[in-house]
């Protein structure tokens, strides 16, 4: 998912800590040949022109539904809302925010499982504030680039997410804080039959400073269908441990959803 394109608490870690946020990035799995669905980090992999993709994610702390479609070649436009349940990590009125980006495939290797991808947008992701941070949808922006990599003939691939997020009314106080958000995520295939075992840390340092997370999880995927079920909490155990499930569906290419000339892909 965008997709997709999340850190909940703030504190410090603890040096096992930060040891054991290096393992899970080598052990743990990142995506393959479909959106970041329930994943905070993201890879380089964009839909073909005129294909949509819908995601569905249900947690304990928040649920999101986001509607993506590759208007553009090489690129998705993504839209969706968050629902927070009874604590919100964002106090925004009616517990929901929405979250609206851009991303633009810059380059893919011939295997299309590398490359590279950048992403802008407005909205409040979940995973990159502190608990209690106060902020709305079109007073957060965000820039991030995902580089992919693949190694074993793409039963490994390593995501990079690098980014900057700026709040431009941090806890409703007239104050714009800014943040450097990172994200590693590693993705092993070949283990579970069809599916993926996927692995991820992430935070935000600077003004809008978030503690490292991780997030493990298993996905299963088909061509058109893809389930995940995660597990994540916060390396110094402030956090609320927190589980999720996810579906993300992808549609068929629909000459409605192509601006310009739409160019038949043999796989969709």
């Amino acid at each position: 998912m965008n997709t997709r394109i999340f850190v909940e608490r703030a504190g410090s870690g603890r040096a096992g800590s930060a040891v054991l946020a290096i393992a899970l990035a080598f052990v743990a799995l990142a995506a393959g040949p479909a959106a970041a669905q329930q994943f905070n980090g993201d890879n380089q992999w964009v839909a073909p022109h005129g294909v949509a993709t819908f995601i569905l994610t249900v947690g304990q702390e928040y649920s999101t539904a986001l509607a993506i479609a590759a208007l553009l070649p090489e690129t998705e436009f993504n839209i969706g809302v968050t629902h927070f349940v009874d604590k919100p990590l964002d106090l925004t009125e009616g517990h929901y925010s929405g979250l609206f980006y851009v991303k633009r495939r810059l380059f893919e290797n011939e295997a299309g499982n590398a490359g590279m991808s950048v992403s802008v947008g407005t909205g409040v992701d979940p995973s990159y504030l502190a608990a209690g941070t106060v902020t709305d949808t079109f007073k957060s922006w965000f820039a991030s680039t995902a580089y992919t990599m693949a190694f074993r003939e793409g039963a490994v691939t390593w995501d990079l997410m690098p980014g900057v997020l700026v709040n431009l009314d941090e806890d409703q106080s007239g104050q714009t804080a800014w943040g450097m958000t990172w994200c590693t995520r590693v993705a092993v295939y070949k283990v579970i039959p069809q599916s993926a075992i996927v692995g991820e840390v992430y935070g935000t340092a600077g003004e809008a400073y978030a503690e490292p997370t991780y997030r493990v999880g298993v996905r299963w995927e088909s061509p058109r269908v893809i389930i995940a079920a995660t597990y994540g909490d916060s390396f110094s155990g402030n956090g609320s441990p927190r589980f999720e499930v996810g579906v993300m569906v992808l549609t068929n290419q629909l000459k409605f959803l192509c601006l310009g000339k739409c160019r038949k892909d043999p796989d969709w």
